[in-house]
């Protein structure tokens, strides 16, 4: 069904939109333009202009740190995540097993669980048996809670999938790996994208796990964002934050470049 936007529904159902879309960016914009100001506190809007406040972000040395270890705990995380999650979807949408309802529910029950609860958990369990240490401990609880963003986002897709298709090439002649790898995985890709994804800005983005696990020495952005805020919230951790919307910014329009040259 076509809905005329001249129409009283549809200039109604524009308005609507328009309204989500200011409640939603406009919180972000604030975030972005009050470390404009020239005032040494934030205020919108921004009295005066200067970018000192970006600046000092970009100087500090602390949190260029924290990003880069953001980075790559989230890099890890996510590939580690992604392969969990296709092989776990894998198996729960291709065979067919005793418990595999209670198999589905188990790897999807970190999403139901509060976080705190779970860091205060890994915290004991690793510090009374002593696997693992530094960063690695807060890898593992990541994976923990990311791997059922990827199973969620890939699982529907896997059962939509025509298997037929692998059916096809293994009776011209390739292997159930090759399949695999050269029928499946290509079709599913958006799926496992769209999870991989998921799972990285979750672990990037995670502060409780990383207060309790991760390294004292290699504190992660959010971690160092979250303390400056307790001591007063000064423009710069403001600015770091804008950097961040501005950083995702410049990576979204550079996805949509691509998408439009490849549709070309």
């Amino acid at each position: 069904m076509t809905i005329d936007p001249r129409s009283p529904f549809g200039l109604l159902l524009t308005a609507v939109c328009i309204v989500a879309f200011v409640y939603l960016i406009l919180p972000i914009l604030v975030v972005v333009v009050a470390p404009l100001g020239d005032t040494g506190y934030l205020a919108f809007p921004p009295q005066g202009f200067t970018l000192r406040w970006y600046a000092a972000a970009l100087e500090d040395t602390r949190y260029l740190g924290g990003f880069l270890t953001s980075l790559r705990i989230g890099v890890i995380v996510a590939l580690l995540s992604t392969v969990i999650g296709v092989m776990a979807a894998y198996g729960i949408s291709r065979y067919a097993f005793p418990g595999k309802a209670l198999a589905e529910a188990l790897f999807l029950s970190p999403l139901i669980l509060p976080t705190l609860v779970f860091a205060v958990a890994l915290s004991l369990f690793f510090t009374r048996t002593g696997l693992l240490s530094g960063d690695s401990r807060l890898i593992m609880g990541h994976v923990i809670i990311c791997t059922p963003y990827v199973i969620r986002a890939t699982l529907p897709v896997l059962r939509r999938f025509d298997r037929t298709l692998e059916e096809a090439a293994q009776n011209l002649g390739a292997s159930p790996l090759q399949s695999f790898f050269l029928i499946l995985l290509p079709v599913v890709k958006t799926g496992i994208v769209a999870g991989c994804a998921m799972a990285f800005i979750t672990s990037f983005d995670e502060v409780v796990l990383a207060l309790f696990l991760a390294s004292p020495g290699e504190p992660t952005l959010p971690v160092m964002i979250y303390s400056a805020v307790q001591l007063g919230f000064e423009p710069t951790v403001a600015a770091v934050s804008g950097l961040l919307v501005l950083l995702t910014c410049v990576f979204m329009v550079i996805y949509q470049l691509l998408g439009i040259a490849r549709q070309e």
